[in-house]
């Protein structure tokens, strides 16, 4: 998908989004089933592009899937604008995984890391300054509209916090099963149930780039976590020219065989 393309499209997928939030105010009966349609389409957008990528690789690329990464290695920031599926799967050429912004020079994380191990409350931290100036000047974020709101969610991150450090991380499947109530939405929505999972990308070079779940990856870091899930979305290129080459049997790709994105394919099977 072109750069015009992907603008067009997340300006549409918008568009959709704001219709359908204003049809839900004025009518919330019909939550439920715009919920089932996003997710219906979402679904066929992604299945469309695994068909596509079965014909041009070996290694098969699995949206859904959920990887085993230290949270440690997700060192860098690669965000994208509009809905998540839109690059579920994706594997693409070019520059995109090109950055310079570390995940821990992030304001959120280092809010993170002053309140839960200094004691500086939210609201002396520079991310509770700018979100706060953002919601004020009319920008909704994370659902706040007003200071209070934001405040109210900084009180239900102590309690994430909380959560994961006695409960340890969970997926968004394993805490709808233990009834947490935070969870939305009927557990057959895949689209909706994988959208709060930690997202990341792969760099040309089998890095990954943090994209989304920032709360969750800057507690499993300052909880020194050996694992989190992780969800992947788009992959470079040449990456996926090293996972091919791997279920290909190339031996000069064989080391590689410990890498979180190459569990579950076998060495040579495509040979």
């Amino acid at each position: 998908m072109s750069t015009q393309d992907a603008s067009l499209a997340g300006r549409l997928d918008e568009a959709v989004r704001d219709a359908g939030s204003r049809l839900v105010a004025a009518r919330p009966e019909f939550e439920a089933a715009l919920l089932r349609a996003r997710d219906l389409y979402a679904r066929g957008f992604v299945a469309a592009r695994v068909a596509a990528n079965r014909v041009r690789f070996d290694a098969p690329v699995r949206p859904y899937r959920l990887l085993d990464v230290d949270p440690h290695d997700v060192e860098y920031v690669r965000e994208f604008e509009g809905p998540k599926f839109r690059h579920a799967g994706l594997v693409a050429g070019g520059d995109w995984d090109r950055t310079d912004l570390r995940f821990e020079e992030m304001d959120v994380y280092r809010a993170y890391e002053r309140h839960f191990e200094d004691g500086v409350p939210w609201e002396e931290t520079a991310f509770f300054d700018r979100v706060v100036a953002e919601v004020e000047s009319g920008r909704e974020k994370w659902g706040c509209a007003s200071r209070a709101a934001f405040e109210r969610r900084c009180r239900r991150l102590d309690d994430l916090y909380e959560d994961i450090a006695t409960e340890g991380f969970r997926t968004q499947a394993e805490l709808r099963e233990a009834g947490d109530a935070t969870i939305k939405g009927p557990a057959s929505l895949k689209t909706e149930r994988y959208k709060d999972e930690i997202a990341v990308h792969v760099d040309r070079n089998g890095e990954f780039l943090f994209e989304d779940g920032r709360n969750r990856l800057s507690i499993a870091k300052l909880l020194d976590l050996d694992s989190v899930p992780v969800r992947v979305l788009r992959r470079h290129a040449d990456w996926q020219r090293l996972r091919d080459a791997y279920v290909a049997g190339d031996e000069r790709v064989r080391g590689w065989g410990d890498h979180p994105d190459l569990a579950g394919l076998a060495f040579g099977s495509k040979s």
